[in-house]
């Protein structure tokens, strides 16, 4: 009987090893797929914001002066001072440029490369929760069987979930922080859950390097690392004298003192930048997050920026509609809250260390009030491992462990939410096929050399050589420094000036869009300047990149862009 019972685990074990590979393959087979049709429309969806223009023209000229500490060349009016906060982005982008390019797809292309890692890795952690797997393989079962209290078909069936969102797609094509921070997000929750803070603490320690937003991370660890009432309460809590109350927060000081580490590198290596880097750095972010708002006055945001979300308000980034999924969120959130305060939850501890990692998050939002709307990304690994953990708990509430209904159920039900979701952000994305940002690139390049010296909306600059083009938002300053237009344009030597009717939407409703470009008090000297000094060279119309202003993109009102040549530069 013991041969028998050793030969049916044998071969149980191979049966799931075997499971483990065949559905891995057919990670790997997706993630392939997925690259190919999301590079496909890589550099249509979104359109390419002035942001993505102004990170990548720091690269090129952090590569091309050979120092990491300068500022953008596109900015000389406009306040800028150099730190070490986002360095680790500068230097990922500089291999995708020096293998293919200044091109806006060569930085969208390693947010698409992220983006496929930030999938791998919550297919990891879907493994180690749903089939208590520690690695990639393990046992779980086949991926078609549902083994005893686990879901091993679950992983991939989430993970694919996940990759068809409107906003994920968004971040994965989006040339900045966004999706690198994601994987940070979703690797720290692995290593807690693998009860590794020494990992997260280096995790979050590198996304310093990434964005500032990596506070959220440090936030969303904390919360989650710090001790639960209950174990507040404990009689070990109590025995001072042993030293055993020290074990529930020794996780937390270790991840704390890692991430302080590299937090003290990353402020050094700025003070070496800037010796005034903590001055300006607080005007900066006083100017335009007003950083030092009571806290009372960032809480009552909160509820406004998920509105905002909620009803697609936007200045110039794109929004998606993600009603559907705040829904999904809010719905899986309840669920959950009830069977817990029930006592017949499944993955209990799960769900409460995802539920601490959100409110940390949030809480983490309150604290700096940075409400940027390309950072709700940030929410949706966490509340779609709720949503999956919901699915879990309400096909076991309905269906015995060892039913075959039970089985179906979970299928239909995460294959329901997973063509629902596609079909939305495929409705979402279809309408930016259309427009194209090289043809917008081309207009230009029919009219101005990409060697002259121009003023001009940023989200041009990917056709211009490094330091030849200075931004709009310059001209805000120029009574501070007591110059007019005209005494600007020669000093910087400018032949050229790419105006839009943007600009002048944007003077027309001052100041609702001054957030843009500044105060935009400049215009009607502008237009002087251009009536009696330029000469008007070619025109078009661009309903997309005439006008950054997203209510106003493709809506029915024609936006020009005009290219005038200065006459006389001497």
């Amino acid at each position: 009987m013991m041969r028998e019972e050793r030969a049916r685990q044998r071969q149980q074990e191979g049966s799931n090893r075997s499971g483990g590979r065949k559905q891995e393959l057919l990670l790997a087979a997706y993630i392939f797929c997925y690259f190919l049709v999301s590079f496909s429309f890589l550099t249509s969806f979104p359109f390419v914001h002035s942001d993505e223009s102004w990170l990548s023209g720091l690269t090129r000229n952090m590569m091309e002066s050979g120092n990491l500490g300068v500022t953008e060349t596109f900015y000389d009016l406009k306040p800028r001072y150099p730190h070490a906060i986002k360095v680790i982005f500068h230097l990922l982008q500089m291999p995708m440029m020096g293998l293919f390019g200044y091109r806006i797809v060569s930085f969208r292309l390693l947010s698409l490369i992220f983006g496929c890692a930030a999938l791998i890795l919550f297919y990891i952690l879907l493994k180690r929760i749903f089939c208590g797997t520690k690695g990639l393989s393990g046992e779980g079962g086949p991926f078609w069987q549902l083994p005893g209290e686990g879901l091993s078909w679950y992983p991939l069936a989430g993970t694919v979930l996940l990759s068809v969102d409107i906003q994920f797609l968004y971040a994965s094509h989006f040339a900045r922080q966004e999706i690198i921070l994601v994987c940070c997000i979703i690797a720290c929750v692995l290593a807690i859950l693998a009860k590794r803070p020494a990992a997260a603490g280096l995790i979050t320690g590198i996304s310093i390097g990434l964005h500032p937003n990596s506070f959220l991370i440090g936030a969303m660890c904390a919360a989650m690392l710090l001790p639960s009432i209950r174990q507040a309460e404990s009689r070990e809590w109590k025995q001072t004298e042993s030293g055993e109350w020290r074990q529930a927060w020794k996780p937390l000081f270790k991840y704390a003192g890692i991430t302080a580490v590299f937090a003290a590198f990353f402020v050094a290596l700025s003070l070496s930048f800037d010796r005034d880097f903590f001055r300006h750095y607080l005007e900066y972010g006083n100017s335009e997050f007003d950083i030092e708002a009571p806290v009372a006055s960032k809480l009552m945001e909160l509820p406004y920026f998920f509105q905002k979300i909620w009803y697609g308000v936007s200045g110039t980034y794109y929004v998606p509609d993600i009603r559907f999924e705040f829904l999904l969120f809010g719905i899986a959130a309840v669920f959950l809250i009830v069977l817990s305060l029930r006592g017949t939850l499944q993955y209990r501890a799960e769900a409460a260390l995802i539920g601490k990692g959100i409110a940390g998050m949030l809480l983490g939002m309150v604290l700096i009030g940075r409400y940027n709307q390309t950072g709700i990304i940030f929410l949706f690994p966490l509340f779609f491992l709720l949503v999956l953990l919901a699915a879990s708990n309400l096909a076991r509430r309905l269906f015995r462990p060892d039913s075959r209904e039970r089985g179906a159920v979970h299928g239909v039900l995460i294959m329901v939410l997973i063509l629902t979701v596609a079909s939305l952000s495929a409705l979402q994305i279809a309408p930016w096929l259309k427009f194209s940002y090289d043809d917008y690139i081309g207009e230009i390049a029919k009219a101005v050399p990409r060697d002259s010296k121009v003023l001009a909306n940023l989200n041009s600059e990917y056709y211009f050589e490094n330091s030849k083009l200075l931004d709009y938002r310059n001209l805000s300053y120029l009574k501070d420094e007591g110059m007019s237009i005209e005494e600007y344009v020669r000093k910087n030597k400018i032949e050229y000036i790419v105006l839009s009717d943007e600009m002048d939407l944007i003077y027309s409703q001052r100041p609702v869009w001054n957030m843009i470009y500044g105060n935009p008090r400049y215009m009607e000297e502008i237009h002087r300047f251009l009536e009696e000094h330029c000469a008007p060279v070619h025109r078009f119309r661009n309903d997309l990149y005439g006008i950054r202003i997203v209510q106003y993109i493709d809506s029915g009102r024609a936006f020009t862009v005009q290219i005038f040549k200065v006459k006389d530069l001497s």
